[in-house]
């Protein structure tokens, strides 16, 4: 391998879809380079359908690359780490986490992988996803987004919170009561709609497209409204006053985050980290049944003014003081000198 190494880092994905992954590497990418830290995001594949992780990294102004476009994207890296490693190989997603530790093995390249999911897939994932976890040894270091998915991963790996940048954010005024996310069983959708059953009165929102979709449309429940997938949620954010977490299973939501860095007050589930993030009544809601989160909804709505203002401001206090880029990205960067 050369000795001609670059001080960059590079943060390695494999994206056919925009979800929590994808943002949590453009946040990521933006935080490194607040931070004065050369960063390049490497996608393995172009798909055929326009690539939102690319448009939006291209957005920020920070490089971005398809290793496919000049050939298999696996000799593409190896090629490249042997004319000029980088000081570290940050991997998203099982399928980057292997190809980054196969590199390691290869070439001794510095290579961390961090852990998102804290669902179990099936089928051939599955199978991806076990390897991916029983071979975390190989990495020069493991991260993982909640306790639940750190106990996953069968090697010693460090927990962070995920983090969302703040410098822009404007508070929200809305008052929609909403889900946002991927329509898929791990996300729960479902238990939205029985929400919104539960609650005729009320109106209900959902943002997000996936293969559950079809099947909550055909329930046909008047009070909820099906806005499809968003490729550009800074635009409806303004529009929500409740965003409503009912995930079956969960590491730390990204969108948690962005709603509350807005002011947006979360009612959520008792899944994954998320009562390390909301302190019940304090600046969001938690619950340990459905029948508590609906509890939750009416205590919000029968709020005062003052009272509701309360709950959004220490939501934005959170976000700011624990699951900023500022609070964050230094513990990441001290894992980069492996």
């Amino acid at each position: 391998m050369s000795n001609n190494w670059c001080d960059e880092v590079w943060l390695l994905i494999d994206s056919l879809t925009f979800g929590g992954i994808e943002t949590h590497v453009v946040e990521l990418a933006h935080g490194l380079k607040q931070a004065n830290v050369s960063v390049k995001v490497l996608l393995l594949r172009r798909y055929q359908q326009q690539s939102l992780v690319a448009d939006k990294l291209s957005d920020a102004k920070i490089q971005v690359e398809f290793l496919d476009t000049e050939g298999h994207y696996f000799r593409t890296l190896l090629s490249r780490i042997r004319q000029q490693p980088p000081t570290v190989i940050h991997c998203h997603g099982y399928k980057a986490s292997l190809i980054g530790k196969a590199m390691r093995l290869l070439t001794g390249v510095a290579q961390i992988s961090t852990y998102h999911a804290g669902e179990t897939p099936t089928g051939k994932v599955w199978l991806y996803d076990l390897f991916d976890r029983y071979s975390a040894f190989i990495s020069c270091h493991s991260i993982a987004v909640s306790n639940k998915v750190a106990a996953k991963v069968k090697a010693k790996a460090v927990v962070f919170n995920n983090f969302v940048s703040v410098d822009s954010t404007q508070p929200a005024d809305g008052e929609q009561i909403s889900f946002v996310g991927r329509l898929s069983y791990e996300k729960a959708p479902d238990r939205f709609i029985e929400l919104a059953q539960l609650n005729p009165a009320l109106s209900f929102d959902v943002y997000g497209s996936g293969p559950m979709e079809n099947e909550l449309q055909a329930c046909c429940v008047n009070n909820v409204c099906f806005h499809g997938h968003q490729s550009h949620m800074d635009s409806i954010w303004p529009s929500i006053g409740l965003l409503i977490i009912c995930s079956r299973f969960e590491g730390l939501p990204m969108t948690a985050l962005e709603a509350m860095s807005r002011g947006i007050v979360v009612i959520s589930l008792d899944v994954g980290n998320m009562s390390q993030l909301i302190e019940h009544r304090r600046n969001g809601y938690i619950a340990s049944s459905m029948a508590q989160l609906q509890q939750s909804i009416h205590q919000y709505l029968s709020l005062t003014p003052t009272e509701r203002q309360s709950l959004k401001d220490n939501a934005i206090t959170t976000v700011n003081h624990h699951y900023s880029p500022q609070a964050v990205i230094p513990q990441i960067r001290q894992l980069y000198s492996c």
